[in-house]
């Protein structure tokens, strides 16, 4: 293996471990970031953009996509006599798109979900309610709003929602479980995000790969209804009355990975910060 081979892999690792330790501080928009390549860039050989970037495919391409996210850490803010409101837990989301053009990707969302909400309430109560693994949907859509051809970055932004209706698989208030066939457990959230990325050809020993780091912020909320009654007490009803995200806005960073210049599956980690803390893995195949 030549130096600059070396020199290419430990960067690659670098990244990977500062990826993987900011996972207490980290969570998802979605993969892969860009529709496209960019048309030129300063980076790839124009033979390999013209082999690879899919300039002359059909108008129309199918993408279908796996996502696992896990969320470390969502703070919520609702009523007074709410305190410490958080959400946590993991959403398995299948995604499947269609690129129009390069230019736009209208997709759908299916998958589960297991989440988990705590709380204190009134001052008195600490509770926790964990949802079970109910179906999850949603949907979006993508838009290249600008290449700058002069330096191979890309701008493009990105709108979804998506919505978690569960039954209820445990409460509890003060550790001990509560029963209650009616208790309610339902999420939405929006999103709205841009982003910048750029694609880097890596030369390797063997073969050549593509990584396209990118950044971006968001703005996001979100409705988490949950409430349960427990009998035998005056608060007639806990709830966390349709709490909203505490902060909205939010700062990401991710790296697509395309093992083969000519691969049609990519594989994704992405972080997010502030606004939630969470990670995603995934992949997505082009058809």
């Amino acid at each position: 293996m030549n130096t600059r081979s070396i020199y290419i892999i430990s960067f690659l690792l670098l990244v990977a471990i500062f990826m993987i330790s900011t996972t207490s501080h980290a969570a998802t928009v979605g993969n892969p970031l860009d529709l496209d390549v960019p048309t030129m860039s300063s980076i790839l050989r124009q033979q390999v953009i013209d082999d690879t970037l899919d300039e002359y495919e059909e108008a129309f391409k199918l993408k279908v996509s796996f996502d696992a996210e896990f969320v470390l850490e969502k703070d919520l803010k609702a009523p007074v006599e709410i305190e410490g409101a958080e959400l946590e837990g993991q959403w398995y989301m299948a995604k499947i798109g269609a690129t129009i053009f390069n230019k736009i990707e209208p997709y759908i969302k299916l998958g589960t979900s297991n989440l988990e909400v705590k709380w204190k309430q009134n001052d008195a109560h600490n509770l926790e309610v964990e949802s079970d693994s109910g179906f999850t949907w949603g949907g979006g859509a993508k838009l290249v709003l600008w290449d700058f051809d002069a330096w191979g970055i890309r701008l493009t932004a990105d709108s979804q929602y998506r919505i978690a209706d569960h039954d209820v698989e445990e409460m509890t208030r003060e550790g001990a479980t509560v029963s209650d066939s009616g208790a309610i457990f339902k999420i939405e959230e929006w999103q709205a995000s841009l982003a910048l990325s750029k694609k880097f050809e890596v030369p390797l020993r063997w073969q050549s790969i593509y990584v396209v780091p990118y950044t971006g912020v968001s703005m996001s909320d979100s409705t988490v209804d949950v409430s349960f009654k427990e009998s035998g007490f005056a608060v007639s009803e806990f709830s966390l009355f349709d709490a909203s995200n505490d902060d909205v806005g939010g700062f990401f960073m991710g790296f697509d990975i395309m093992s083969s210049l000519r691969s049609s599956f990519i594989y994704s980690i992405e972080a997010r910060f502030l606004n939630e803390i969470a990670l995603t893995f995934g992949g997505t195949l082009k058809f």
